[in-house]
């Protein structure tokens, strides 16, 4: 198979896509069950020195945060004054309870207080720093340390993402956003296609792979100081790396040969022995994809080896033993697992529609798939998030009438709801979730 070739089936394993489309920007997809949401009444407290347009900003991304995890109903309201006791009495009669002051104290400073409207105790008392150039960033803060209080789950709001945006034919970028793509920044903007980020275990680094005319490089971008790096640049593929826990290890994806095929490379190793080391770890005749490392160095992976059609496959290392996960039928592809749930999440189509579904790995002898969303849109290359309670994906989305293209969507494993985050009409693809905290 020469490189041309190799692209061209790069390209429909990993970029395929079939039309579909929907209308809502959010909405409620076959919702397993319904919990009541926590009623919250938010208020901004005004005053002579307030800066209203900034409080207001800051209020919005609150609720935003709040709301996104579907547990909290916040109605944002202003005020001159607190609530008296008989207007708590009254609003917790109604079923609000829970009361959120966000007020100025001084200039780039406020204070947030949350209040229990039914034993009248303060819950969360804190001031903060706002930063007045990155007021989403700032509210974020504020919602990481909030969200555990409130729902006794961790924040994603420190966490951010990584995806492409086309330009055009022959330019992707890299872009890096807040995790709720609210804001965003272009990392990798050079006329070049760049695909396929992900991220780094340890640091605040970002791989990705960049199309040269005869080979794909696997490049990186550091966070903190903004340098960018050629990482592998061997003949073909360089592609798609997922690294152990402590950083030490990636399994990647590289075709020097006929096929494409997932090596290890094994820092420690190659350090002792003065020299780049990979370690081929399928060997199959087929095409091998989209590698997952996991921490007991096996590798969740897509192949086409046994079907002519990808399926996902567990690679056990100690046994040398490949197990197909799928049932071999159809086309199965973008793995993601999540340690928390011990579940692999990927894409098949169902009906013309590419569909997300999982598979629990707690039993191989009784694997059973799991279809998670029933709507129309393809979705492709599903992400789980750190804490497994949410996965993103690139969406087939109508984004005008009659006008169709990829955004970046997400979906609440719990309540099945799928929100999309971007709105611009390019299209956008390979979202991926930080797997550290990030500050930008």
């Amino acid at each position: 198979m020469n490189f041309f070739k190799k692209i061209t089936f790069l390209f429909l394993f990993l970029f395929i896509n079939k039309l579909g489309s929907v209308t809502n920007l959010s909405f409620n997809v076959k919702t397993p069950s319904e919990h009541e949401k926590i009623k919250c009444l938010s208020l901004i407290l005004k005053n002579k020195t307030n800066d209203d347009e900034i409080l207001t900003k800051l209020g919005k991304t609150l609720k935003y945060d709040l709301e996104f995890t579907d547990q909290m109903e916040i109605n944002l309201k202003k005020s001159k004054k607190r609530l008296t006791k008989e207007l708590e009495e009254k609003f917790f009669n109604n079923d609000v309870s829970l009361c959120l002051y966000i007020s100025n104290i001084e200039k780039n400073k406020t204070k947030i207080e949350l209040k229990n409207l039914g034993s009248g105790s303060i819950e969360f008392e804190k001031e903060f720093k706002i930063n007045t150039k990155n007021l989403i960033q700032s509210a974020h803060r504020i919602s990481d340390e909030l969200l555990p209080k409130l729902t006794g789950e961790e924040s994603m709001c420190k966490y951010c993402l990584a995806y492409c945006k086309m330009i055009s034919n022959t330019q992707k970028n890299i872009v890096l956003s807040d995790y709720s793509c609210n804001f965003e920044k272009t990392l990798i903007s050079e006329k070049l296609i760049n695909v396929a980020p992900s991220w780094h275990t340890k640091t605040s680094t970002i791989f990705y792979s960049q199309f040269t005319k005869n080979k794909i490089n696997l490049m990186s971008y550091n966070l903190k100081n903004n340098k960018n790096s050629i990482i592998c640049s061997y003949d073909g593929l360089n592609m798609q790396p997922s690294f152990s826990n402590d950083g030490s290890k990636a399994a990647l994806c590289m075709s020097g040969g006929k096929n494409s095929e997932i090596y290890l490379f094994d820092s420690k190793i190659s350090k002792k022995l003065k020299q780049r080391v990979f370690k081929k770890l399928t060997n199959n005749g087929g095409n091998n994809v989209s590698p997952y490392l996991l921490e007991n160095d096996d590798v969740i992976f897509c192949s086409d080896f046994q079907t002519g059609q990808p399926q996902i496959y567990y690679l056990n290392r100690k046994e040398n033993y490949t197990y197909r996960l799928t049932n071999g039928k159809g086309y199965c592809a973008a793995p993601s697992y999540c340690a928390k749930n011990n579940n692999v999440v990927y894409t098949r189509p169902v009906n013309g529609t590419f569909q997300l579904f999982t598979l629990n790995l707690d039993n191989f002898d009784n694997l059973q798939e799991k279809q998670i969303t029933f709507n129309g849109g393809n979705k492709h290359e599903p992400d789980y998030s750190p804490c497994g309670r949410f996965i993103v994906f690139s969406y087939d989305f109508e984004y005008k009438k009659g006008y169709q293209t990829q955004q970046i969507a997400v979906l609440n494993v719990n309540s099945g709801k799928i929100r999309v985050l971007t709105q611009s009409k390019a299209p956008k693809s390979f979202p991926k979730w930080s797997k550290t905290p990030i500050i930008t």
